[in-house]
């Protein structure tokens, strides 16, 4: 089955040709690989599959229903915001869960959205992935989740956990 046709595609920078005519197509259960020198546009082919770039010539086509993600090489992290608002700033559904459940446990006297954000977290299994989150970054070495983002090391901000990264994509 087909999820992704890619029919020649080319893309350039001013007088900078990246490449031309590129043409492929991505399977179910096919894994694929991009093999090329340094900046033969490997990273914007992956943008372009991304939705975060168009190609100059060509066209990309997805299955319906198919959803993309990329995992961008260099972690986009806002400085301002510590690591807990920065994983709850994801688009990630059950994150979304935890975070209405930590608010209403912050106002214990509102019981209407404590019960609401209680059944969600039943309704999304959320108890056990907020332990897993919590254990990533543990063993990340960013304990403190209080902790600004821009003052995370190097290292940390590429050890960035993957499930909390800026994740990019389209639905289609």
């Amino acid at each position: 089955m087909n999820l992704v046709t890619v029919e020649n595609i080319s893309k350039s920078y001013g007088e900078l040709v990246l490449f031309e005519g590129i043409s492929f197509g991505i399977n179910k259960d096919q894994k694929i690989a991009l093999i090329a020198k340094n900046g033969t546009g490997k990273t914007s082919i992956l943008n372009i599959l991304a939705g975060n770039d168009t190609p100059d010539t060509g066209q990309v086509n997805f299955r319906k229903g198919i959803r993309v993600s990329y995992l961008e090489q260099e972690p986009n992290l806002n400085p301002d915001l510590t690591v807990e608002q920065t994983i709850f700033a994801s688009d990630n559904e059950v994150l979304k869960v935890i975070r209405k459940y930590e608010e209403a446990l912050q106002n214990p006297e509102d019981a209407d959205a404590y019960q609401k954000a209680f059944e969600a977290m039943e309704r999304f299994n959320a108890w056990d992935f907020e332990t897993q989150y919590k254990q990533i970054l543990f063993k990340l070495k960013l304990e403190d989740l209080h902790a600004s983002v821009g003052k995370l090391s190097g290292g940390q901000k590429n050890d960035w956990p993957w499930p909390m990264r800026s994740l990019t994509g389209r639905n289609s």
